[in-house]
Order: structure tokens, then sequence, then C-alpha cells
């Protein structure tokens, strides 16, 4: 409710010096936002919208389970733009179920039709043992790790068609003004993600409720996931106990290494690449992922080639 982000900005304004060019963005669903709705929580001090679009096509949104259509998506933009909103991102999926390139191509097309900020691009990551995961006979299997799977009721894109989804990506946003900034996201100069950055860069942040992650100077925690535990939790924090909530560093590692490895893996995201300092004591893992092609040095830095970019979980299992 937009009160409740009234009461928690202002209380934050109570605390910390907010600066006027401060990003304060917001997620939301196009079958659960309005007009009247989206112009209360402008009034709040929410300067950036993420809208979960997913798809403008009907028969995919149906398969992935929302609750809106694509008209509903193009009326939440709308209404958004008309409310005050000027940095605004759409979230968009990639090599679905069934999905064809041009049927790709058309989804892009109307993103880019509506002229957003910002754009994250996903392909579909389907976790195993879900109820989805288990729509596929045989099991989905990840990019680069043999065939997709699908004589059920579901059935991923081929490899080469996802591949081919991302390169038309790409090469469509890039030539349309967009800076390709991190492997899913793509901004108007000047409206890159500045939290998804920091994270990105290791940098520090704090999680405020339950099941929030926080990050700060290597040390990792999060908060009790089930809402009546980190009701008494964050009871006890006012009453002045210290603890922080469950430690989620690994037990067998360093947090030296272990933040290395993060800094890494988070870092080479980025398309800007990581100095190469970042990656001492890992000096076969580079040479390997170069050899490969996955890989390679410029200007002091290590950064994920084309090929690396359809394949960045490989590089990434490299440092962990």
């Amino acid at each position: 409710m937009p009160k409740h982000f009234e009461k928690i900005l202002g209380l934050l304004k109570m605390i910390i010096i907010i600066n006027n060019d401060i990003e304060i963005s917001l997620e939301s669903n196009p079958g659960t936002i309005n007009l009247n709705y989206l112009k209360e929580i402008r009034e709040t001090g929410i300067n950036r919208l993420s809208i979960g679009v997913q798809s403008f096509n009907d028969r995919h949104l149906k398969t992935l389970g929302r609750i809106h259509s694509s008209n509903e998506a193009i009326v939440a933009y709308n209404d958004a733009r008309s409310a005050g909103f000027d940095n605004i991102n759409l979230d968009l999926m990639y090599a679905l179920p069934g999905q064809t390139l041009e049927e790709w191509k058309s989804d892009l097309r109307t993103a880019m039709d509506l002229n957003p900020n910002h754009l994250s691009i996903y392909n579909l990551q389907i976790e195993e043992s879900t109820p989805f995961w288990h729509k596929f006979t045989p099991p989905p299997l990840p990019l680069g790790e043999g065939e997709r799977g699908g004589e059920g009721k579901l059935s991923l894109p081929s490899e080469e068609t996802e591949v081919s989804m991302f390169e038309y990506t790409i090469e469509t946003l890039t030539a349309a003004g967009y800076n390709h900034y991190e492997i899913s996201n793509f901004a108007k100069p000047g409206f890159e993600c500045k939290h998804n950055i920091n994270y990105w860069k290791n940098g520090n942040y704090i999680g405020i409720g339950a099941g929030a992650h926080s990050h700060l100077n290597g040390d990792r925690w999060a908060n009790p996931d089930n809402l009546e535990k980190y009701m008494g939790w964050a009871a006890g924090l006012v009453n002045g106990q210290r603890f922080k909530g469950q430690n989620t560093q690994p037990n067998d590692q360093s947090s030296r290494s272990t933040n290395q490895q993060e800094t890494i893996f988070l870092g080479l995201r980025l398309l800007d690449g990581l100095a190469k300092e970042n990656f001492a004591g890992f000096d076969s893992e580079v040479k390997e992922l170069m050899k490969d092609g996955l890989l390679e040095e410029k200007k002091s830095k290590y950064k994920l080639t084309r090929r690396g970019l359809f394949l960045g979980n490989l590089v990434f299992e490299k440092f962990v």
C-alpha cells in the first residue's frame, strides 16, 4: 500500500541523507497496478518503476502463469508514464516453452515501441523439481549442456534458437541506442540500474524484511525467512540484541578468498569487465577461459567475450 511506502521512506529520511539523484525503485506486476495507485506511490518519492511484463504474447503469459494480458501490460506502462515516472524498466523473458524466434522479435519490437528507459532481458531458468520443471519430458538441461528436451506438454526452443534470440536482442537494442552494460541488462544512457550495479560490484547493502540478504565489507547474512520468526528477531534488534541473522558465508573458505571469488563472478557480469589484479591466484583458470574464447583481455581488464556472454555460468563456475 502507498501509505506503507510513505511510512518506510519517512523513517529512512530521519536516519540517512537522501540526495536528489537517489534511485528509489519499486517492482510491480501489470495485473495489480492502476493509474491511481501509481500516482500515489510516485508521490511518496519512489522514482523508478520496474514492470514485470515477461511477454507481450498472451499464450506465453498463460504458460508462465501470469495474471495479466499483453494489453494490460501496455496499459500499465502508459499509466506509469501518466503518473509521472520518467525512469521505467521492463522485465522480459525469452526462450519460453514453444516460443519461436519471430515471436521473440515481436515481443522486443513491442517493448521498443513503448520506449522504456531500461530493459532487463532474461532467458527462462527452470529450477529443478519445481512444478514447472515437472511439465517437461525429459527435464530441460541448461544452455551448453546437451539437448533441450521436451517430448511432454512443454518443450524449450533449441539451443541454436536461444542463441539467435540473444544475438538479435543485443544487436537490436544497441542499434536503438541502449547501452548493453550487463549480461541481461540494457539502458538508455544515464538510466543504468544503480542498485544492481552496486550488487555486481560487490558493494555493501542492507536487506530489510523477512528473507532479505545483506552484505557489509565481505560479511553476508540473511534475515529469517519465516515472517513470525522475523518479527521476533526484529523486536530483539530494537531491544539491543546484536544477532544479525543467518550467516550465508561458506565455512570452508577464508572470507578473503570468498570475497575475491564473489568480486570476480559478480563483476564479470558487467560488460566493462574487471581489473586484472582481481584475478590474482586464478592464472590457470583465466588462461583456460581465454583459450576457450570465453574471456578476453582489454585495457588491463578481463571481460567476457560475446561467446562468454552466452555461456556465462560456465565461466563463473571456474571461480567458485
